[in-house]
């Protein structure tokens, strides 16, 4: 009787290794697609596309819209408002687990450096609604901080890293965390390239994502009229 046992603890274990997959020992990719579009001197209207991906180019984790309105209140702080929307797959197996997400957030960001160092504190509340396929409904309220320094190698390409740690707030608990760190480089004035890697972190798994960002700078404000 043992033996058999044995026997069948040795065939159900790759099935339930199998089973148990949830895409983290696959190199996932992140995507980000950002506008950053000057008004006025104090005013900018942001947009950003994300697109998490438990594979290069499969199996989509996450997707998420956002636009915000800022404000600058001197040359180093500012506040804003964001709206968004989100579908998010938690199960990379089944692919068909999608929750869509409603979200308001505010914000605050601090920046200062030398004119070779530049260091950013970026404070998030959000507000998000979700939809859940197969439960009720549900208001999370999440707060997060972003700690992300930038470093120039050259006239045109830099150093990116940065922390951010999520704590959702309705019971006080860690949410998650990423780790990033990357180069970039600027395609012309308007237009920014970066590359790099991903550490993403949940509270019981973690992620290695490949990380792309296309930088898209537009500057509105009425050209100064000269005499």
């Amino acid at each position: 009787m043992k033996y058999f046992f044995l026997l069948f603890f040795v065939l159900a274990t790759p099935f339930y290794t199998i089973a148990q997959d949830t895409g983290e020992k696959r190199l996932g990719s992140w995507v980000d697609i950002n506008s950053i579009n000057k008004i006025t001197n104090k005013i900018n209207v942001n947009g950003s596309f994300t697109s998490w991906n438990y594979e290069l180019t499969k199996n989509q984790h996450l997707s998420l819209g956002l636009i915000g309105v800022y404000y600058k209140l001197n040359k180093n702080t500012s506040v804003g408002l964001l709206i968004g929307r989100a579908s998010i797959d938690s199960n990379y197996e089944s692919g068909n687990n999608i929750t869509t997400e409603n979200r308001i957030a505010e914000q605050l960001s601090v920046s200062h450096g030398s004119n070779k160092v530049k260091w950013n504190h970026r404070f998030r509340l959000e507000h998000r609604f979700f939809n859940y396929k197969n439960a009720d409904d549900k208001l999370v309220h999440r707060i997060r901080y972003r700690f992300k320094g930038k470093v120039p190698i050259s006239k045109v390409n830099y150093f990116t890293i940065y922390d951010e740690i999520h704590f959702n707030l309705n019971e006080f608990d860690f949410n998650q965390n990423r780790i990033y760190g990357g180069i970039g480089t600027k395609l012309n004035k308007n237009l920014s390239f970066d590359i790099g890697y991903v550490r993403h972190s949940f509270k019981t798994k973690s992620f290695h994502r490949l990380a792309f960002q296309l930088n898209i700078s537009l500057d509105f404000r009425k050209p100064k009229l000269t005499p």
